[in-house]
């Protein structure tokens, strides 16, 4: 049977109890609900702390298991990697199936429609985890004594409506396929996903409309404010706690969102160079109040602990245990981590485009992870556990920056039990840095970016006039695998060349993309519009899937 016919089932079954903006319908509150006044105050400590960590727990499980990539939060940024053509798998280079890469839905733009698997993917993803939030706050409210559970639960909450904006929001893009996409999408500007707050109860659940890109950027920066002020001399007892420069590093990440439109559906919220000046005003904030770490090389290329334990630039992450890790295939290691022998990524051989590896300087460091055409096992041996005839087994541009926790490349439980983060330093950095492009201008820009890129090439010089697009490029490479360069693509109407002669990209996944691509704006799941009339009434996007034939190789 296949996946989508499996998930199909398994979302019908889902929509029985988790529907409503995500919410569990069981778990409104009903009579009975233990309230503060009920509890001693050291045992509401003990509630606000089993309630908390329940956040990071959540982001870290399976929902439904339709799929091997249902493995929580990151599974999404995954997902958008492939949706804008920054991951690629290259297994198919040696005959392998190009199934392997679990992925291939958004690597194809399939299964993006109101009743598809992806939009499903992401809302039981996301609105569980808000519900938990939301729990936290509601048993705290008004205790000032343990106001920074709330400003934690609100942080999360922050990061979690701040992805669905930019992912739900529905922003003008062609549309080979669909000819009546322009217009159904100018019906639904401006709207993103409906708020549910801690006040919500099911029956107002039903009525719930999908928020204008004001009024949710008003309500992400309202949860902002708060943590700022809870969280001012709090510090973290858990890497998964965020602290003071992780809610700054949240403003400058919401006003770069903001920073990409100059239109009425920002209301009276900073737009255009007004909000990228914000934006890197709070990177210079959080980057400061961090410390400003940037990771080294030696952190990056540790064949034990490279991206699977807390670096020194890492604000915010999720941790997982052995105890938490239910399975060899649910789980991050297995899909990103080529050294895995146990998981997909000795046969999906994820990577990055033949175009891209060119263009990374030869004295980048990042590039040293990267099996490239020529390379050779005694160039790559300081940088894997791999044997020679293991390492002869990967096609060229599979990506070796994520590595099974300590080198484990058998045990799943142990190799699975790895940090993931959340926020680093450099996107700071680079958020900084295109803000100074669009307030500052060319040579500010060029300055910031010099200084950083001094951390992975010592020997870097700018090669194009484009030096927004070569921004965007860095940080696609120093962000790949962790979910963020959709966004700026998104934001900036950015497109992608995956048809180019030479292309290492599976046939499916070859497109020639100018602007954004329309499925970078995911629809309202059908299990949300059967039951939220509101919603339903405004629209759940027009279907973005397969907007464009692939462009097959010729005969």
């Amino acid at each position: 049977m296949k996946f989508s016919k499996i998930f199909k089932t398994t979302a019908v079954a889902l929509g029985a109890v988790v529907a409503l903006s995500g919410c569990i319908r069981e778990t409104f509150p009903k009579e009975g609900t233990i309230t503060q006044g009920q509890l001693m105050a050291g045992q509401m400590e003990v509630v606000a702390e089993n309630l908390l960590k329940g956040i990071p727990s959540g982001l870290l499980t399976y929902i439904s298991g339709w799929e091997h990539t249902d493995f929580g939060y990151h599974s999404v940024g995954i997902y958008n990697d492939h949706a804008c053509g920054l991951i690629t798998s290259n297994g198919h280079l040696l005959g392998l199936p190009a199934g392997y890469d679990r992925f291939y839905l958004a690597a194809y733009s399939w299964s993006y429609a109101p009743n598809g698997n992806m939009p499903a993917h992401v809302w039981y993803n996301y609105y569980p985890q808000i519900k938990s939030c939301n729990d936290l706050i509601k048993v705290l409210e008004g205790n000032e004594q343990l106001k920074h559970y709330s400003g934690i639960a609100r942080t999360y909450r922050a990061m979690l409506y701040l992805d669905l904006a930019r992912m739900f929001e529905c922003l003008p893009a062609a549309n080979d396929n669909n000819p009546d996409y322009f217009a159904d999408q100018l019906s639904v500007a401006g709207l993103t996903v409906p708020i549910v707050d801690e006040t919500l109860d099911e029956a107002g659940a039903k009525e719930n409309p999908r928020a204008t890109r004001e009024q949710i950027f008003n309500f992400i920066f309202a949860d902002l404010a708060f943590a700022e002020e809870a969280l001012a001399e709090y510090v973290p007892t858990m890497f998964s706690n965020p602290d003071l420069s992780v809610v700054y590093g949240l403003y400058a990440r919401a006003y770069l969102w903001l920073g990409g439109f100059d239109d009425m559906y920002s209301g009276e919220l900073p737009k255009g160079n007004d909000a990228y000046a914000k934006a890197g005003e709070y990177a210079r904030k959080a980057i400061e109040a961090h410390g400003g770490a940037i990771m080294s090389e030696a952190e990056w290329t540790s064949v034990a602990n490279g991206f699977n334990v807390v670096a020194s630039s890492w604000m915010w992450g999720l941790q997982q245990s052995v105890d938490t890790v239910i399975n060899n295939l649910f789980q991050f290691v297995a899909h990103m981590a080529p050294e895995a022998s146990y998981g997909y990524a000795p046969l999906s051989q994820l990577g990055v485009s033949a175009k891209d590896y060119d263009r990374l300087g030869d004295g980048d460091f990042r590039k040293k992870l990267i099996k490239g055409p020529e390379t050779t096992y005694a160039e790559f041996a300081p940088y894997t556990s791999l044997s020679a005839d293991e390492f002869a087994s990967f096609a060229p541009y599979v990506n070796f920056k994520f590595r099974p926790a300590g080198g484990n490349r058998t045990e799943y439980k142990a190799a699975g039990a790895t940090v993931l983060p959340l926020m680093r330093c450099e996107e700071m950095y680079f958020i900084e840095m295109e803000a100074a492009y669009h307030t500052q201008g060319f040579d500010a820009a060029l300055t910031l970016l010099s200084s950083f890129m001094s951390n992975r090439d010592s020997s870097y010089r700018v090669q194009t006039q484009d030096l927004l697009d070569e921004i965007i490029f860095q940080k696609g490479i120093e962000f790949w695998g962790e979910g963020i360069k959709m966004y700026d693509m998104k934001r900036l109407n950015k497109g992608y060349d995956s048809a180019y002669n030479g292309t290492n990209y599976p046939p499916d996944a070859r497109f020639v993309i100018e602007g954004r691509a329309p499925w970078w704006s995911y629809c309202i799941p059908k299990g949300e519009t059967d039951l939220n009339k509101a919603a339903a009434e405004q629209g759940a996007n027009p279907n973005p899937s397969q907007a464009f034939d692939p462009i097959l190789p010729m005969e």
